[in-house]
C-alpha cells in the first residue's frame, strides 16, 4: 500500500464531494435532522395529555382530586362531562386520550381507606394508553397519601376501549402498514425515474412524441398496481396472522390506501427529478419519508405529546393522516366521512406534490 496512492484517491473523493453540493449538504443535514427529530419527537413520559373529567359528586374530596389533575403538568383537562354519553362520544372521537370518572361514593370510600376512581382509556394507541394509565395511578394515590392517613389508597378501575386486551400489535400493525407503503411507494418511484435520467434514456425519449405527463403516468401506473397489492396483502396479514380486527369497511380502507399511495408516489417522483441519480434519490427518500413516517406520524409516539413546533411540522407529513385513517378504520370502525379532514389533507398534499412534480418534469426535456 502506497501512501501517495491513498492520498491521491482521497483528493479525488474530496473534489467529487465539493462538486456534488447536494450529497455534501445531505451528509451534514442528515445527522442534524436525526438528532432534532429523535430528541424532540420521542417522549416516553406524559406531558399535557388531553383528558376529560366526570364528577358524579361535588364534595370537597372530589373537587380536590379534580383540581389536582388540573394543576399537574402531565394532563390538560380539556372537557368536563355531565353524562356518560358525552364521555363516550369524546373518547370515540379522540377529543380526549382518557376520561377520569370520580364516582359519587369517592369521598365516603376514601374515608374508609379505599377510594375508587374509574379510568376510561382510548386503546387505539396502546403505548400512550399505558403511559396515561401509569401516570393516573401514581397521581391519585400520591394525592390520597398527601391528604389522608398513609393506609388510605385509591383503586383505579380501568376500561380500555377499542383495544380491550391492551395488545400493542393492534396499534402498531396498522401503523406499520403505513410506514411500509410510504417508504416502498416512494422508493420504488424515485429509483425508477432516477434510473432513466442517470442512464441517459431520457435523451432517446425526447425523439418520441411522448409527453411529460404520459411518461410519468406510464412510469407510475405499474407501481401503483403493485402498491395496492402490497397494502391488501398487509391488511390480510394483519387480520389472519396478527389477529388485528378490521371493524370498518374494506372498501374504505382500499380507497384511502390508494389515495395515500398516490401522494407518496408523487413525492417519490418529485424526489427523483430533484436528485437526478439513484443514490441521492434513495438517501432523500430515507430522510423525507422513512424518518418522518416513523417518528412524526403518530405510529409510535402521540403527536399531541410532542412540542408545539414539532406538531406544526407533522402537518406536512402525509403518513400522519393515513395513520389516523388506518387505525380508525381497523380498530374503531369509523367511516371516512367522519375523518374527512384527514382525507382532505391527503388530497391537498396530492395536488401540491403533483403540481410540483409536473413543473419539475420540464427538466426532462419532453413535450408538454
Amino acid at each position: 500500500m502506497k501512501a501517495r496512492n491513498v492520498l491521491a484517491m482521497a483528493r479525488k473523493e474530496v473534489r467529487h464531494l465539493l462538486r456534488d453540493a447536494r450529497s455534501l449538504a445531505l451528509m451534514f443535514l442528515l445527522p442534524a435532522m436525526m438528532l432534532f427529530i429523535y430528541g424532540y419527537a420521542i417522549r416516553l413520559d406524559v406531558v399535557h395529555a388531553p383528558i376529560g373529567l366526570l364528577q358524579e359528586s361535588q364534595d370537597a374530596q372530589s373537587r380536590d382530586l379534580a383540581a389536582h389533575f388540573e394543576a399537574g403538568s402531565a394532563f390538560h383537562v380539556v372537557r368536563y362531562f355531565t353524562s356518560r354519553a358525552q364521555l363516550r362520544d369524546a373518547v370515540s372521537a379522540r377529543d380526549v386520550w382518557a376520561a377520569v370518572v370520580i364516582p359519587a361514593e369517592y369521598a365516603r370510600d376514601l374515608r374508609a381507606g379505599q377510594g375508587r376512581v374509574q379510568l376510561i382509556l382510548d386503546g387505539v394507541d396502546s403505548n400512550t394508553a399505558r403511559l396515561v394509565r401509569n401516570e393516573v395511578l401514581q397521581m391519585v394515590n400520591d394525592r390520597a397519601l398527601e391528604l389522608h392517613r398513609p393506609e388510605a389508597m385509591v383503586t383505579v378501575e380501568m376500561r380500555t376501549w377499542f383495544n380491550e386486551t391492551n395488545e400493542s400489535r393492534y396499534a402498531i400493525v396498522p401503523g406499520v402498514i403505513v410506514m411500509v407503503m410510504g417508504v416502498v411507494g416512494t422508493l420504488m418511484t424515485a429509483l425508477t425515474i432516477a434510473r432513466e435520467i442517470e442512464s441517459g434514456n431520457i435523451v432517446l425519449l425526447r425523439t418520441t412524441p411522448l409527453t411529460r405527463g404520459e411518461f410519468l403516468l406510464g412510469k407510475l401506473l405499474p407501481y401503483f398496481a403493485v402498491g395496492l397489492i402490497d397494502v391488501m396483502g398487509c391488511a390480510a396479514a394483519a387480520l389472519m396472522i396478527f389477529d388485528v380486527p378490521l371493524r370498518g369497511s374494506v372498501i374504505e380502507l382500499a380507497g384511502v390506501s390508494a389515495l395515500f399511495l398516490l401522494v407518496v408516489m408523487a413525492q417519490g417522483a418529485l424526489i427523483s427529478l430533484l436528485a437526478g441519480n439513484q443514490i441521492l434519490a434513495a438517501q432523500l427518500v430515507q430522510v423525507t419519508t422513512f424518518l418522518p413516517a416513523f417518528l412524526l406520524s403518530g405510529v409510535i409516539y402521540a403527536i399531541a405529546n410532542m412540542p408545539e413546533a414539532v406538531q406544526v411540522v407533522t402537518a406536512i407529513v402525509p403518513a400522519r393522516y393515513f395513520v389516523t385513517l388506518s387505525k380508525a378504520i381497523f380498530l374503531k370502525g369509523t367511516t371516512v366521512g367522519v375523518l374527512w379532514i384527514n382525507v382532505g389533507a391527503l388530497l391537498a398534499e396530492l395536488a401540491v406534490l403533483g403540481g410540483l412534480m409536473m413543473r419539475r418534469a420540464r427538466v426532462l426535456g419532453l413535450q408538454s
